[in-house]
């Protein structure tokens, strides 16, 4: 296979590809860039316009058909739709030029192209090479995670990953679907720090990768006479590390530590790993059963830098085991069968020993974290999906679960799936004063007989926010590493500790209603179900919790997920103006509006939604 793979068994669905994935990143761009209000927009009927500037400063027409949907007022452009002057636009260079490079003033105007323009050529290469669809042998979560190749649908940089060439792309990323070879270094345990869930020990999950042989020769490497052997294997902890982390990082940023035999590299384990959509974290194909592992990976994709914090990995089974109790004794959540995968292991390096000169750029880029493996949560006759398969279209134009919705229906196969995914986050945040990062990408569908029956949710260590003192059991929340100032500084949007409630509600907000609700509401209006429908579903789940459980009275009016004030993150606006202030816009909430219809209804309860029925075209 070439460097690239863009031609390789791809024919006439070369260009078509290339075409298509310009086509798709100016449409996004446009979307967010109107939803967020970076762009001005003229709106006449279903005919949208905007304005560019030629190199010589002249002004251009771009118009398109779009729509403000019902969820948020997000904005979708009709596909093919984009003109310039009159003329379809197929010149992603262009665009941007006239659009961004010309249009918009902001510190990260050139750097957001960029990344668009990698976004086009690492998609364009994905898709030249994709199945027409997924094989049945893949439909099991391992190698779903490596099928879920749409990336964000809001975010217009949605596959950038820079720091990846082409030739890392194919080597690394999911879609590929190459069988990756974990790197294991030695790390003095003065030096590196570890935190293990109750229950397990480092030793115990690190053997569950690493085999008897690959551990002798480890401590071969250590202990015999070779040159980088220290005599005295037990004063090491072994941390994996990517392939590209230590080619294109770790090998000089940490260059005086592994002179000094502080850092030892051991080489590669036997095991080979599938990479999973978030591209560092990745399954072992030899054990199938054993812990995933994300690893540091200094690359940027979407809005953020792919490192480990080194207090995000201690504080990960500190959290971990927390949920996992608050979760056992809940008596709903445990009637709804929602799980977490559980982060039972944390190591990282400890970077405030380094030098200030070494500091900055080794921050975060040594590390891991082991995560459950899905597989030890399933129950027999269970099989378990992301849940952005849900908005998945494979290359053939057939949706991932077209199968599904047709077998049982849209109108039952959306109320399982709508009851099923709200329940357990509203009931986290009302009784509990807990909000996850539950965007879909974090969330793990469990179905039996392809019907929608729990959830999993994965991804803790810093997707997690609270006011402590308004959690339910205050006395049981953990006590946490706090991040450093520098940290804060670094990624201003990642914290746990919130100030206020409304931090806490708009986080379920934007992550869960915002971009996965929204996202699954578009996917099924294709079967038919109108998006008044889908959030009346939402709303209706919402109105029987509060009815059935008036103990929390005061905490509906705290986290208000019927308030017109929600407020969501503009990550376009982040990408452009950089983290110097957050940027968050008010957008009109479906939920409230969907509530306000339900009720000139007067059919609030989910059990009496039948009028549903009539609004399913």
């Amino acid at each position: 296979m070439g460097v690239v793979g863009y031609r390789v068994e791809a024919g006439g669905r070369t260009e078509a590809v290339y075409v298509g994935v310009q086509e798709r990143i100016m449409r996004q761009t446009l979307e967010a860039m109107w939803f967020e209000g970076i762009l001005d927009s003229h709106v006449s009927g279903s005919g949208w316009r905007t304005e560019g500037f030629t190199s010589s400063g002249d002004s251009v027409a771009y118009t398109c058909e779009a729509e403000r949907k019902f969820s948020f007022g997000r904005v979708k452009v009709k596909k093919g739709s984009i003109q310039r002057e009159g003329v379809p636009c197929t010149d992603l260079d262009q665009f941007l030029e006239e659009i961004v490079l010309n249009g918009l003033k902001g510190a990260n105007v050139t750097a957001f192209i960029q990344e668009l323009l990698e976004t086009m050529a690492k998609d364009s290469q994905c898709r030249a090479i994709l199945p027409l669809n997924i094989p049945s042998e893949d439909r099991h979560y391992d190698a779903l995670e490596s099928h879920m190749t749409d990336g964000h649908l809001y975010h217009p940089s949605y596959k950038s990953r820079l720091g990846f060439s082409l030739k890392d792309n194919l080597a690394y990323g999911p879609e590929f679907n190459s069988e990756v070879a974990l790197v294991w270094v030695a790390v003095k345990k003065e030096l590196a720090q570890t935190a293990v869930s109750a229950g397990y020990s480092s030793e115990e999950l690190v053997r569950q990768h690493l085999t008897v042989e690959d551990m002798q020769q480890f401590h071969q490497m250590l202990e015999g006479d070779g040159e980088a052997a220290s005599g005295d294997g037990d004063r090491y902890v072994f941390i994996p590390v990517h392939p590209w982390q230590w080619e294109h990082q770790l090998e000089s940023v940490f260059a005086r530590q592994l002179m000094d035999g502080d850092i030892v590299y051991l080489g590669p384990s036997s095991s080979s790993y599938r990479a999973q959509q978030s591209i560092r974290s990745l399954s072992n194909r030899v054990n199938p059963e054993a812990p995933y592992i994300k690893l540091a990976l200094s690359i940027t994709n979407t809005s953020s830098t792919r490192i480990l914090a080194q207090h995000t990995t201690q504080n990960a089974p500190l959290i971990s085991d927390w949920l996992d109790k608050l979760v056992r004794e809940d008596e709903l959540l445990q009637q709804a069968q929602f799980g977490i995968l559980k982060e039972i292991m944390g190591l990282s390096f400890r970077y405030e020993q380094l030098p200030a000169t070494q500091y900055g750029r080794a921050y975060g880029t040594l590390g891991a974290i082991w995560r459950e493996n899905v597989s030890v949560h399933l129950q027999e006759g269970e099989t378990a999906w992301p849940l952005n398969a849900l908005m998945l279209v494979q290359p053939d134009g057939v949706p991932f679960i077209q199968g599904a919705v047709e077998r049982h229906g849209v109108e039952k196969w959306s109320e399982d799936l709508v009851c099923t995914v709200t329940l357990p986050i509203i009931h986290l945040l009302y009784a509990h004063g807990i909000a996850l990062e539950s965007h879909a990408q974090n969330i793990i569908l469990v179905l039996e007989d392809d019907l929608p029956k729990r959830i999993i949710i994965k991804d803790l260590h810093d997707g997690v926010r609270y006011v402590p003192e308004q959690l339910l059991h205050p006395e049981q929340a953990p006590k946490l590493n706090p991040e450093p100032e520098t940290h804060r500084k670094f990624n201003r949007y990642s914290f746990i500790y919130a100030g206020d409630v409304s931090e806490v509600r708009d986080y379920t907000y934007d992550a869960f209603f915002f971009i996965c609700m929204t996202d699954i509401a578009l996917a099924l209006e294709k079967f038919g179900l109108s998006e008044e429908a889908f959030w009346q579903l939402c709303a209706g789940v919402i109105v029987d919790y509060q009815r059935e459980h008036p103990e929390y009275e005061e905490r509906f009016a705290a986290f208000d997920l019927f308030a017109e004030d929600a407020l969501i993150e503009e990550m376009t606006k982040r990408r452009l103006y950089g983290d110097g202030e957050l940027y968050f816009r008010k957008a009109s909430n479906p939920l409230k509006v969907s509530k306000d219809e339900l009720e000139s209804k007067g059919t609030l309860q989910l059990k009496e939604t039948s009028e549903l029925k009539g609004i399913v075209e």
